[in-house]
């Protein structure tokens, strides 16, 4: 298989709470998106991706309590040629076009997912 699982695993098993974005947004999806997506993390899970540590996101309030967060990015390694397209529980799951910088040495690629939408714990 070209995408190593075990390596991405370790990929996110490395990364702290200091690795990720500190704004309200994402804190808001790192805290929710596992209980609000529990079949999207697994699947996710199954590439070694954790769902809670996104490599980019962003989100557009749609109502003063509901976020979405339209393209969410995670790193995998290996190569994308094992990867196929796909959408769990209405999140489409897909290789990314564009995406800022990794700072992954090794052979990898980007995946992006979404829509997500989530209560907006800030308010």
């Amino acid at each position: 298989m070209s995408m190593k699982i075990n390596e991405t695993r370790k990929y996110y098993e490395s990364m702290t709470a200091q690795d990720l974005c500190q704004c309200d947004n994402c804190q808001n999806f790192y805290r929710r998106i596992s209980e609000a997506y529990p079949e999207v993390a697994a699947f996710l899970s199954g590439l070694g991706v954790d769902i809670e540590k996104p490599h980019e996101a962003w989100a557009i309030e749609i109502e003063p309590d509901k976020l979405m967060y339209p393209d969410v990015q995670y790193v995998v390694m290996g190569s994308k040629s094992d990867f196929k397209e796909t959408e769990v529980s209405g999140v489409k799951i897909y290789l990314a076009d564009s995406y800022p910088p990794t700072d992954v040495d090794e052979e990898h690629f980007v995946i992006e997912s979404g829509p997500y939408y989530l209560k907006n714990e800030a308010r």
